[in-house]
């Protein structure tokens, strides 16, 4: 009867992408452009073994050496994806600003009802948002953000040295600061908008009391929409300029700490 050791089952170099493959594979899982719904799996995961393969020999000085227990493998690996998910969680959060924008928008314009696929959330959304989301993920690849969120998922070996300690709480304080912070500059990047209808619901409410028997609101209607997509097309370069800044500031200050 033969008897398989852990060590001569998963040599020094097999452990190593293993690790690899873990943090990155689950950031992958969630990167912008790559782990969308619509990208096939064996597609993210060529990706990412390709990464993984590059980093293999730079990298393997800093990860740790094979354990020789089955719990203790399972604690490395257990992290690796947790870290992974914990910043790709943190990247999706600073995408979603752009849908909330656009929720606000579709709600503002009349817009609301009219929903379209939205490619990166696969499911139905209004047809700001999906436009939102859709020009975000273009400006990404564009700008070469990109790059600069693949050199982030690199520096966070520096950030979390690989077999280091479970920090829970400080990973969730900064996913609840995150959320509150995308869903702030998502209000704000919308302000024009919010103004917009405020001002249109107090003059039709105002014409409404002088003329109740006319139906105002079907009237308004049109002007809604077409003073909401005029305004959309004078607005939409200001929106994703100040959303690549406020993501790029996002994704550096992380590292910053």
């Amino acid at each position: 009867m033969h008897s398989y050791h852990l060590d001569a089952f998963l040599s020094g170099h097999v452990f190593a992408f293993m690790m690899l493959l873990s943090r990155v594979g689950a950031v992958m899982m969630l990167f912008p452009g790559i782990g969308e719904h619509y990208v096939p799996p064996r597609t993210r995961m060529i990706f990412a073994c390709l990464i993984c393969f590059l980093l293999l020999e730079a990298m393997l000085p800093r990860l740790p050496s094979l354990p020789a227990a089955p719990a203790e493998l399972a604690r490395l690996i257990g992290y690796e994806i947790l870290v992974g998910v914990f910043f790709g969680t943190l990247v999706r959060l600073a995408m979603g600003t752009l849908e909330a924008t656009g929720m606000i928008i579709g709600i503002q314009t009349g817009l609301s009802n009219a929903t379209m696929m939205n490619p990166a959330l696969a499911t139905q959304s209004p047809l700001s948002s999906a436009f939102l989301s859709t020009a975000g993920l273009v400006m990404i690849f564009i700008t070469g953000m990109d790059h600069f969120l693949i050199r982030a998922t690199i520096a966070l070996y520096d950030a979390f040295p690989p077999g280091g300690a479970f920090m829970p709480g400080d990973m969730a304080q900064t996913v609840i600061h995150i959320t509150n912070q995308s869903f702030a500059v998502g209000i704000e990047l919308a302000a024009p908008f919010l103004i917009m209808g405020l001002l249109l619901y107090t003059a039709l409410g105002i014409l409404q009391r002088l003329l109740p028997s006319v139906q105002l609101f079907l009237i308004m209607m049109p002007v809604e929409i077409w003073g909401g997509l005029t305004m959309l097309s004078l607005t939409v370069a200001s929106i994703l300029t100040l959303w690549l800044r406020y993501f790029d500031q996002s994704v550096g200050s992380f590292f910053q700490r």
